[in-house]
């Protein structure tokens, strides 16, 4: 009898030590971050590199050696650059947990540690648990989860006539997507009724569209602009208002000129596109406007050469791609933040970098800052991220050659440090 207790209590202390074990590896608890001494670096000061050994200490950036130094990284003269970020795309929440993993590996490798998706497929939390995101070993994403529009509005069109057929969002319908990839509101009693809805999907922003705000009457009604419309633009200073008293920031696209003034205006916190279709520029007042009140605007240039026809006429294409760079430098002029976003799901920002750098109108180490230091920010604002200061989190690219001097070196990745570690390729 007791040689049949002793096995029975052995089985069970092994059955309880293997469930333990096998959670612990389910959901791995955050480490503390060891005191590391990073020696042989050109460190990125936001204008130039110096030479120095910088510590990774509790996974934040010191100038001071600390009083325990656990272990030495040798950086053997690479080029030290905060991470990168995307602050525009849609290729995370897809529906399906493979295609989100396979964004995510891409994103690491090309070192973009910060991502925003401006809507997806809202994900619970045993979702972002399996894709492992917001963690010390993988990327940081900001999730908008649903986002508002009005009926018939973009991007109901996207989701119902492209999306839906391309294998996205499966198990879900037209009817199941409603008022939870995206949610229709046409009046303030709308917003009021739904409001609560959307706070229930926990966003970590609230995305918003207008789409020819300044033709919002004759597109409201009409069938033939079935996704090619937007937002009440009267109803977005109200959204704007209820975000900021749940400390929501609310982000905004824009098409044209009309749209970014509505946007500005409102009050809205950034500004999601350069206007996509606008055949002129941004008005000077607004964009002074836009620079006083912090609001940052998302390039998404590259996109604009792909849309379709039945989105942008072929024979606009070359005056919308003119006023895109018009707007740039009217932008840059007035002191506007500017951040890197690609809107493309098959891109992590990088081809987007590429494309502003072939018009011409910012210097690399332009570039380098919006790529590191305004997108980081305006994805994550309350973090310390994006700079190598003393205090910031403990986060950088090591590269082989400095990227100032060519910016091809971006994709030239030794190493990848995250939040006091150093990342596994």
């Amino acid at each position: 009898m007791k040689r049949k207790l002793s096995v029975l209590l052995y089985i069970t202390i092994l059955l309880t030590f293997t469930a333990l074990s096998a959670l612990s590896q389910v959901v791995p608890r955050s480490q503390k971050p060891p005191n590391v001494a990073l020696t042989n670096g050109k460190w990125f000061n936001g204008k130039s590199f110096d030479s120095r050994t910088v510590y990774s200490v509790n996974g934040r950036f010191k100038f001071k050696k600390p009083a325990r130094v656990d272990s030495t990284l040798d950086l053997a003269g690479a080029w030290i650059v905060p991470p990168f970020g995307e602050a525009h795309n849609h290729n995370i929440g897809t529906g399906v947990e493979e295609w989100d993993k396979r964004a995510i590996q891409k994103y690491l490798a090309d070192g973009v540690f910060y991502v925003q998706i401006q809507g997806n497929l809202p994900l619970k939390d045993e979702v972002k648990h399996r894709l492992s995101i917001n963690r010390q070993n993988s990327l940081d994403v900001a999730l908008a989860q649903g986002s508002l529009t009005s009926t018939g509005g973009h991007p109901v069109g996207l989701v119902e006539r492209i999306l839906l057929p391309q294998g996205y969002y499966p198990e879900f319908t037209k009817e199941t997507l409603k008022d939870y990839r995206y949610f229709t509101i046409d009046s303030e009693a709308d917003l009021e009724k739904k409001w609560s809805l959307i706070l229930r999907l926990r966003p970590d922003f609230i995305k918003t569209f207008l789409w020819f705000s300044d033709e919002f009457e004759k597109r409201k009604g009409d069938s033939t602009y079935f996704g090619q419309k937007g937002l009440d633009p009267h109803l977005l200073p109200l959204i704007v208002k209820k975000a900021h008293a749940n400390n929501l920031r609310v982000s905004t696209h824009v098409t044209n000129a009309a749209d970014f003034h509505y946007a500005v205006t409102a009050g809205v916190d950034e500004i999601a596109h350069l206007p996509l279709l606008g055949l002129t520029p941004i008005a000077v007042e607004d964009a002074k406007l836009a620079a006083k009140r912090g609001i940052t605007v998302i390039t998404t240039c590259a996109i604009v050469s792909t849309l379709p026809p039945m989105i942008l006429r072929k024979e606009d294409l070359p005056q919308v791609l003119k006023t895109q760079t018009v707007n740039l430098k009217l932008l840059r002029e007035n002191g506007v933040a500017l951040a890197i976003g690609s809107d493309n799901v098959t891109d992590s920002s990088v081809k987007e970098v590429e494309y502003l750098r072939g018009l011409g109108v910012f210097d690399n180490l332009t570039l380098l800052k919006m790529w590191t230091e305004t997108t980081a920010k305006t994805i994550f604002p309350q973090r310390k991220i994006g700079e190598i200061k003393e205090g910031f989190e403990a986060s950088f690219l090591a590269l082989e050659g400095n990227p100032i001097k060519d910016l091809q070196n971006v994709h030239k990745i030794k190493l990848r440090f995250k939040q006091g570690f150093l990342l596994e390729p």
